[in-house]
Order: structure tokens, then C-alpha cells, then sequence
């Protein structure tokens, strides 16, 4: 425990692991919720995830405001819980059929009550914690403390990514293969667990009730100050130094202060939210990256979005490595420095994403451009077929092979299929033929190689097809019948997984054109059976065969003379070739920011915030990332980029300038020195040129050092004018030796 306050501060990270393990296990089963049991297109699926995630990061705002003028911390958390549970309790009721609810109004109810409660908890609970230390004396601690409560936020959302997807996929229930509601009611469970522990804890907290309404304060003391500037303007006078000092006299130097400083926050946080318009990409853009990569390992398929455990999971093993944290490694830097090469890191990550995203363009198929289109050839014949497309190209096609021809011009095309005239010991009395094809723009024309029932070389033309890889990074299954079901009648194609999930596809007593085809269907990774039948039991047959991730499959059934007389399993479109360790690096790196940017964030914004004000300072941090989130739905909406990697290496080449700009606004910015709560608003800050960049209290001595600039004599007149109690009466001084950029130390000591 945490020296000082072990039972609180166990309490408050209780019930932060419990909140981050229902809220991450819910994000990572909801888009699929939204789609496999709503119903909803993945582009409609996708905006309302969004919009989730925006609203549980812009209701900070909310909570913050009332922890900070009406109701305190504690009551925020204990009250805004109780809404979180219910919202929980809702979404759960809204997968259980029986219940006879509306499931995407009771969902919708649901999420919206989980947002508001999850989004004002979210400011309060940091800065909770916070309060449970004397500053400075604990100021060692409280870094401890912001390093263990972002690694128990990493934690809870490590075991929620894992254990709530597995709930979902280990249970059939309600007649699904997949089970929502054990998923969210076992989420709704550990809400409860958080609010049972928060409770168990009052006794040992540090409950501090709000004074005042500082927020009405600071909307009318801003409000006053513009408009006092304004008609200054007007009337030509001296403007004075800073805009807020217009409203002193009405207001008073104490919350004018306070307010300079909030709002020298707010504006170093103007560049943040390109930075997580970058990192929240991870749970969309790079999921759908990681559905283009080969995922067995050790004999073992993962989903694309089980890989995203890979990010609180290096968090976790990089926390003790950093400042504050068990053993360790890192430089203990500033933490606007550490903020700023946080974001290079995360530039650096995307550039990482874009250079494996042409990887993955290089190996996937792309759909044919504008007035282009393609010719996917399929043969079923037990030999090689020679295929020519008139003015075009030539092309042989191998045994129960594929081919493909692309990019061609989209017109009316000629096709002339040759075979031997002895195919596999079978004597074709045609083996010559010749079609014309009318193509469609943007898409591939699938054309099947087969014989008819007079033993002559046939071609079928199938739909237009994109052949485009699942999203969720499942091999894609479509059946095709070729031939004519003859005396037989209701043939159906039953396919089966190794989990006894089977899809059947009825074949039409007359196909049209002697071929008929099945809608694409979703299969799980492994090896399947298949077997067709006739209602009378004449056409029979059956076969098996092995599906890779991320692979379009067409499983062609050839019939003559009213039996089966092949099956052949085509990939147009192959699976994943490049592995999943190459996705490694850019989860190293982008893990690495997050420590660096978003722990350094949160300590940041509540060492430098007045005290009146800490808790919406946080909040507009958390602001921030529901910035971010719109930055992506803006972009995604446009889709200005062509090309994945060019969107990487755009948003990367952002982040690069953000940061530049961030490091730039940051060197004016003077950072606070960390006092006791009870005499922090007393004590005059010193201002001076040369940045005060951090402040270490020495346990023994109690002595401080700090890091001047070149204007270091101007500092200590600043120091000798100061009042007491703001410096000892008296006070030794001794300078070091100058170094190379004119750095000195300042030494005082009782």
C-alpha cells in the first residue's frame, strides 16, 4: 500500500480496475453487438461506437463541474455509479429475447446512461486520489500513485478485452452461438463490485466538499474581462498585459490568478487531440489492419480483435520500467518534455502502420479502378486451360487453378477458353470455345471453366464480384453450383465448422444460365465438411476443406449427368500472407507514447491546477480525446484517401507538427511548483524568463533546486522582494560553477 493512506487509496484503485473492466470488455464486444445482433451496416455500427466514445469523453465536462461546485468528488463517483449500473443492467436486458424489449432502444437507453456515468466518474476518480496526499511532503508518492492507478486502468482494460469476448464466444444461448447478455450482465456484475468497494472505503477517505460556484465565477470573470477589453479597444486606452486583468477589480487577483493558470492549460492542450485521433485508431483502423495479417500462432488463430490486448499489455510490462514506477529505466523528465516525445512516438507508430500497410496492398487483391475491370478466371477441369481475351492478354489457367487478369478495360470483352482435347483421360468432344463478356466498371467478372453433360469445355459466368476481405478478418465462403439439378429436385449444400456452426444453401430447381450461386458466409478459421443432397436422396455428395483468415473462398460443385462430378475450392482473393509480428512494432511504440503522453498528461493536469480547480482541468483533458474521436469520423466520413498507408502517413506527418507546435507553446509555459493544499493559493508564484522547468524536494535537507536559465540573477531579486511566508527569513545562496549553456544551481536551505 501507499504510505499515508493504504486502505483509500486501495479502495479508490478497486474501484478503478473494476469501472476499466466492464467499460473496455464492453467496447470490445459492442461493435459487433451493434452489427450481428441490431443488425446495424458496419458504417452505421461504426458511427454509433463513436459517437459512444464521444460522449463518455465530453460528459467529463459534466462531472467536473458539479464535483467542483455542488457536490464534491466523492458524491459524483458514488451517484454517477449508480447510473453507470443501471445503464449496464439495461444493455444486458436488451440481449436477452425472452424479455420481449426493443433490443436497439433498450440499447441505446443503455449506452447512453453507461456514457454519462462512466464519462463523470471518469475526472473525479484521478483527482480523488489525488486529494488523499499532503503536498509536498508526498509528492514521491503521488507520482507513484498516478503510475499505479494508469497501470490498474491498463490492467482492468487487459482483463476486460479478454475475458469478455471469451464469455460472449464460450456460451451459446437464446438459440445464438454467441452470448451477449452473459458478456454484459457479468460487466454489470463488476459495477456493482466497484460501488460495494467505493462505499466500504468513506471512513478512510479525505473528502473535500466544494467551497463555491467556481465555475459561474469563471464564466462570469471571463465573460467580464472580454467585454471590458472591448470597449477599452474602443476607446483607444493602454491595453493591459493580460486580457484577464481587466476584470481584477471586480473579481480579485485570487481567481484572476487561478484562472491564468487554467487557461495557460487549456491552451497547451489546443494540439492534444490530434494525438489521440491517432492513438484510439488502434480499435478501428488498426483492428482492420490486423484482419489483413496471417494470425495462427503456435498452432492457435487469433481474431483481429483479441490483438488489441496487445496494448494494455505492454503498458502493463513497460509501467515499472518508467519514472515512479518499481525498477525504474527511463530519464525522469518533465513531464511536457516526456508529453512531447510521447507524441513523436505515436507519429513514429503510424509510420510503422503505413509501412506495413503497403505490405498488405501489395499482397491483397485491389479492386479494379475507374472504367477498369478485371476477369477472375475459375477452373474445375482436371487439366490446364489456355484462356485469351481478345486485344487484352493470354493467360493459362492450371488444373483446378485460378487466374486472374487485371486491370482491363471496361468493355465488351471476347473469351476464348482451349483445353486438351484428352482432359484427364476424359475425351472432349469440344474443347474450343468462345464468349463475349460484358463487364462492369470497378468490379472483377468471375468466370467458371467447366463441361456440360455433352462432354464439351463450357464457361459460366457468375455476378460481378469485389472480392473484398471480411472486415472481422474471417475467411469469406461462397457456394456455386454449376450444372442443372436435372431430375433432381430441392438440392441443398449444407457447410459445417469443426464447431458444428452449419450454413445451407438451396440450389434453384432451374439455375439460371446453368449456374447458381449462394451469398457470401462468414466461417471461423480451420477446416469444414460439406455435403449436398437431393430430396429424394439421388444427387449425393460430399467433401471437406481448410479455410485461412482473411481469405475469399468459392467453393465450386460441378454436376453432370445428374451427379456430382467435382467440387473445387477456389481462393480469388488468398488469405493473409504477412504475419502478425509485424504489427508488433508500431503496438510497441504507440505503447510506450501512452505512458509517456497520457500519464504524464494526467499528472500534468492536476499538479498544475489550482486547487478549486483540478477536477475540470482534468475533465478538459478528457475532452480532448472525444475531440480526437471526431477528428477520425470526420476523416473516415470524407474518405479523402485513396490509399490506408497515405492516411497513416498523413495523420503521422499531423501528429509530427502538432507536437512541434505543443513543444513550442509549451516553452512559455511556467510551470507551478507543488505546495501544500492548505497554503498553495497563499504563497506568490515567481514568474520569471527562464522556465522553471521542474521542482525536486530533497528528503533530508529540505532544501529545492532549481534549474535557471540564463537569467538567473534576475530570479534571485525576485526571490530576495519575496514576502514570508513565501521564503525563509533566512536564506543561504550559493551558485555553481556555470556549465556550457549558462545553467546554474540555486541551493536554499533552513
Amino acid at each position: 500500500m501507499i504510505s499515508g493512506h493504504p486502505m483509500s487509496i486501495f479502495c479508490i484503485i478497486a474501484t478503478e480496475f473494476c469501472e476499466r473492466f466492464s467499460f473496455c470488455g464492453l467496447r470490445t464486444i459492442l461493435s459487433l453487438y451493434l452489427r450481428n445482433v441490431l443488425c446495424l451496416h458496419e458504417n452505421a455500427a461504426t458511427v454509433v461506437y463513436h459517437i459512444f466514445i464521444m460522449m463518455c469523453y465530453i460528459m467529463p465536462l459534466a462531472g467536473a463541474i458539479l464535483a467542483d461546485n455542488f457536490i464534491g468528488r466523492y458524491k459524483v463517483i458514488l451517484y454517477f455509479s449508480f447510473i453507470y449500473l443501471v445503464g449496464t443492467v439495461l444493455t444486458c436486458c436488451s440481449a436477452i429475447p425472452p424479455l420481449m424489449l426493443s433490443p436497439a432502444a433498450t440499447s441505446m437507453i443503455g449506452l447512453t446512461l453507461i456514457a454519462v456515468g462512466t464519462g463523470c466518474i471518469k475526472p473525479c476518480v484521478a483527482a480523488f486520489g489525488g486529494d488523499q496526499f499532503r503536498l509536498p511532503q508526498e509528492n514521491h508518492l503521488l507520482q507513484k500513485f498516478f503510475s499505479t492507478f494508469y497501470c490498474t486502468v491498463n490492467l482492468g482494460g487487459f482483463m476486460g478485452m479478454i475475458v469478455t469476448p471469451a464469455l460472449r464466444r464460450s456460451v451459446m444461448c437464446f438459440g445464438d452461438d454467441a452470448c451477449y447478455a452473459l458478456g454484459f450482465g457479468f460487466l454489470a456484475l463488476l459495477v456493482l463490485v466497484s460501488i460495494v468497494i467505493f462505499v466500504l472505503g468513506k471512513s478512510w477517505y479525505k473528502i473535500k466538499e466544494p467551497r463555491d460556484n467556481i465555475t459561474l465565477k469563471f464564466v462570469s470573470c471571463a465573460w467580464y474581462a472580454i467585454t471590458r477589453r472591448l470597449n477599452k479597444r474602443q476607446k483607444t486606452a493602454p491595453p493591459l498585459e493580460h486580457w484577464l486583468d481587466y476584470s481584477i477589480e471586480e473579481y480579485g487577483e485570487k481567481l484572476v490568478a487561478d484562472m491564468k493558470v487554467v487557461f495557460s492549460i487549456l491552451y497547451l492542450y489546443l494540439p492534444v487531440p490530434i494525438f489521440w485521433s491517432l492513438f484510439d485508431q488502434q480499435g478501428s483502423r488498426w483492428t482492420f489492419q490486423a484482419s489483413r495479417l496471417r494470425s495462427e500462432l503456435f498452432g492457435v488463430t487469433l481474431m483481429p480483435d483479441q490483438l488489441q490486448v496487445m496494448s494494455p499489455a505492454m503498458v502493463l510490462l513497460m509501467i515499472p520500467l518508467c519514472p515512479g514506477g518499481a525498477c525504474p529505466l527511463l530519464p525522469d523528465l518533465p513531464p511536457l518534455h516526456k508529453m512531447f516525445l510521447g507524441g513523436i512516438l505515436a507519429a513514429l507508430s503510424f509510420v510503422s502502420a503505413g509501412i506495413l500497410q503497403i505490405g498488405i496492398e501489395r499482397s491483397t487483391l485491389q479492386i479494379p479502378g475507374h472504367q477498369q475491370t478485371g476477369v477472375v478466371l475459375l477452373n474445375t477441369l482436371e487439366c490446364p486451360v489456355e484462356v485469351f481475351v481478345g486485344g487484352e492478354a493470354i493467360t493459362p489457367v492450371e488444373r483446378r487453378g485460378t487466374a486472374l487478369m487485371t486491370p482491363l478495360r471496361h468493355k465488351v470483352l471476347s473469351i476464348t477458353a482451349t483445353s486438351p482435347i484428352n482432359c484427364a483421360g476424359r475425351v472432349l468432344k469440344k474443347h474450343n470455345i468462345k464468349e463475349n463478356m460484358k463487364t462492369v466498371a470497378n468490379m472483377f467478372m468471375p468466370l467458371v471453366i467447366g463441361q456440360n453433360s455433352d462432354d464439351q469445355i463450357t464457361l459460366y459466368f457468375m455476378d460481378p464480384n469485389s472480392f473484398t476481405k471480411s472486415l472481422t478478418g474471417k475467411p469469406k465462403l461462397k457456394v456455386v453450383y454449376v450444372g442443372d439439378t436435372g431430375p433432381n429436385k430441392n438440392v441443398s449444400i449444407t457447410v459445417e465448422t469443426d464447431r458444428q456452426l452449419s450454413n445451407i444453401y438451396y440450389v434453384s430447381n432451374a439455375p439460371i444460365d446453368h449456374i447458381g450461386e449462394s451469398a457470401y458466409m462468414s466461417m471461423q478459421p480451420g477446416e469444414f465438411k460439406w455435403w449436398a443432397n437431393s430430396a429424394g436422396g439421388e444427387l449425393s455428395g460430399s467433401g471437406v476443406g481448410f479455410l485461412r483468415a482473411g481469405g475469399v473462398y468459392i467453393l465450386c460443385i460441378r454436376e453432370r449427368l445428374g451427379r456430382l462430378d467435382t467440387a473445387v475450392l477456389h481462393a480469388p482473393n488468398p488469405p493473409n500472407e504477412l504475419h502478425l509480428v509485424w504489427i508488433v512494432p508500431q503496438y510497441l511504440l504507440v505503447s510506450i507514447a501512452e505512458i509517456m503522453f497520457a500519464v504524464s498528461g494526467l499528472e500534468f493536469s492536476f499538479t498544475q491546477a489550482p486547487k478549486r480547480m483540478k477536477t475540470i482541468t482534468i475533465a478538459a483533458w478528457y475532452v480532448s480525446v472525444a475531440f480526437g474521436n471526431l477528428i477520425v469520423i470526420l476523416v473516415a466520413q470524407t474518405k479523402i484517401f485513396e490509399s490506408r498507408a497515405i492516411e497513416f502517413f498523413v495523420y503521422a506527418a499531423l501528429l509530427i507538427l502538432a507536437m512541434l507546435l505543443f513543444l513550442y507553446m509549451a516553452k512559455d509555459f511556467d510551470c507551478r511548483s507543488i505546495e501544500d493544499s492548505s497554503s498553495t493559493e497563499s504563497r506568490p508564484l515567481l514568474h520569471n524568463r527562464s522556465k522553471v522547468i521542474s521542482v525536486h524536494s530533497l528528503t533530508r535537507t529540505n532544501t529545492r533546486a532549481f534549474n535557471l536559465g540564463s537569467n538567473a540573477m534576475s530570479c534571485l531579486s525576485l526571490m530576495e522582494r519575496a514576502k514570508p511566508p513565501a521564503w525563509p527569513p533566512r536564506a543561504y545562496i550559493s551558485l555553481g560553477t556555470p556549465s556550457t549553456n549558462d545553467r546554474r544551481t540555486v541551493t536554499l536551505a533552513k
